[in-house]
């Protein structure tokens, strides 16, 4: 199974990180390929919650998926899962998870790691999972770790002028 993490250290605390990326209604402030989310649940955090995340296709079309909350460990870990249809089965290379670590450093700085865990299926999807995948996820989980460092108002590294 192909996975790609990348890691960030915010200067805030694992509390105000955690509020941030558990916000699930307003998850498309960290994550902007997601144009809005739309919750199918009754509940609106925690184990069990699904949503809609709607993105925005090259046509200005509006591209749906769905996802579960799979883990909710408050303020440490949560796991995005979508939620598939039985066609997904048949892909060479589909998405498994998302997942948040959230590591305090000190009382000040938090480290967030953000993995993407795949399933390869075939020659084909094995070799896109192991050679293109991993290159093809990093630029979106560091452009989600870097809206998430600066809604908790930092500015990351790389970003600072």
């Amino acid at each position: 199974m192909p996975s790609v993490t990348v890691s960030i250290s915010i200067p805030a605390t694992q509390e105000k990180v955690w509020a941030v990326v558990s916000d699930i209604v307003n998850a498309q402030r960290w994550n902007k390929a997601w144009s809005h989310i739309e919750l199918t649940t009754q509940l609106s955090e925690g184990r069990g919650t699904r949503f809609l995340a709607h993105v925005k296709d090259e046509d200005g079309g509006d591209q749906v998926s769905e996802f579960e909350i799979t883990e909710w460990i408050a303020p440490e870990y949560i796991v995005f899962t979508p939620v598939r249809n039985p066609e997904a089965e048949r892909e060479q290379l589909t998405i498994d998870w998302h997942s948040f670590r959230i590591v305090p450093l000190d009382r000040e700085t938090t480290r967030v790691d953000l993995t993407a865990q795949a399933t390869a299926r075939g020659l084909r999807g094995r070799f896109a999972g192991m050679l293109l995948w991993p290159g093809h996820q990093k630029p979106g989980l560091e452009a989600a770790l870097s809206s998430l460092a600066r809604l908790c108002g930092a500015v990351p590294p790389d970003d600072a002028s």
